[in-house]
This record gives C-alpha cells, sequence and structure tokens, in this order.
C-alpha cells in the first residue's frame, strides 16, 4: 500500500515537474478529428445531421464544431464550395476573405479560410468565420469551423486549432 502510494505521489510529482497539463482535446464524430482547444469550452451534443458532426463548442470566445464531407476528398474542391457558400451570404463583407494552406504540428496540411460579416449594413463588423479544410484517416474531407465576432476573436484559440488538429 505505501509503495502504491509513493508511486503515484512520484508520478503526479513527476507530471507537474515536466510541464503537463490536463488535456481539452475533443474528438469530433463521425469526423473522426479532433482539437485540444484550451480551457473554457463547453461541450454540447447533438445530433449529428450530416455534413455536421459532434459535439459542438461553445465558449466566451465564440463556437466550435466540425463538418464531415465523406463523399469528398479533394480539399481544394472543398474550399472552393465552401468559399462559393459564403461569398453568397449576403451579409459577407467580400473585401474580407483570406485563403491560406496550413500545417498542423501533426503533419496535417489543409486549407484556411475566414471572412468577416455584417448583420446590419450600418452597423459595424459583427462575425468573424474560420474554417480549417484537411482530410480524416480515411481521406475524406473534414472541416473545424470557429465562428466568434470580431470583439472576442481569440488569437489564442486559433493558433490552438492550427497546432492540435489531428485524425483519430
Amino acid at each position: 500500500m505505501k509503495t502504491t502510494l509513493l508511486l503515484v505521489a512520484l508520478a503526479g510529482l513527476l507530471g507537474l515537474a515536466t510541464g503537463c497539463k490536463p488535456s481539452n482535446r475533443v474528438t469530433f464524430k463521425p469526423a473522426l478529428i479532433s482539437i485540444d482547444p484550451g480551457e473554457g469550452w463547453k461541450q454540447m451534443e447533438m445530433a449529428a445531421d450530416p455534413p455536421k458532426c459532434s459535439p459542438r463548442l461553445m465558449g466566451k470566445a465564440g463556437m466550435i464544431n466540425a463538418l464531415h464531407f465523406p463523399d469528398m476528398t479533394d480539399i481544394k474542391k472543398v474550399a472552393d464550395q465552401m468559399q462559393t457558400s459564403f461569398s453568397g451570404n449576403n451579409k459577407a463583407l467580400p473585401y474580407s476573405f483570406k485563403r491560406e494552406d496550413f500545417a498542423t504540428e501533426s503533419g496535417l496540411n489543409g486549407i484556411h479560410l475566414s471572412y468577416t460579416a455584417q448583420s446590419d449594413k450600418t452597423g459595424p463588423p459583427d462575425m468573424r468565420s474560420h474554417s480549417f479544410v484537411t482530410h480524416n484517416r480515411r481521406g475524406e474531407c473534414v472541416s473545424i469551423s470557429y465562428i466568434t465576432s470580431p470583439e472576442r476573436e481569440s488569437a489564442a484559440t486559433l493558433e490552438a486549432i492550427r497546432k492540435t488538429l489531428r485524425v483519430e
């Protein structure tokens, strides 16, 4: 018994000494991708009606969800379709669209799309959308989307998605 307690205490101290942090990793199903967005996100289980996946994450910095495109394998085509869809939103500000390649720490490559929208034509922009399009283990296209307001947009959340996105 004393040996077991000593080993548990030693493992705990070793974890503290090496800087181990608790994981906040979330797996989105059926996309079979995951991220660790950091602290402060509440998981909301919901029906996974294609292309939407479960769970949805809600926090002070916005909302994160995943999309799964099981019949599509070309990231560029999915990104093109998503961008066309976003452009068709009359609230999207045309000058705000950005598209760039990204790579995760786990070696995934993909396309990051972002844009700003404005609900009231006379008011300030009130929505920011980011989509990270990549492949899951099966080669199917998937996307992690982060939707927020310009005031609450979090560079830390964007970096966490970019760095920790991986296949499961």
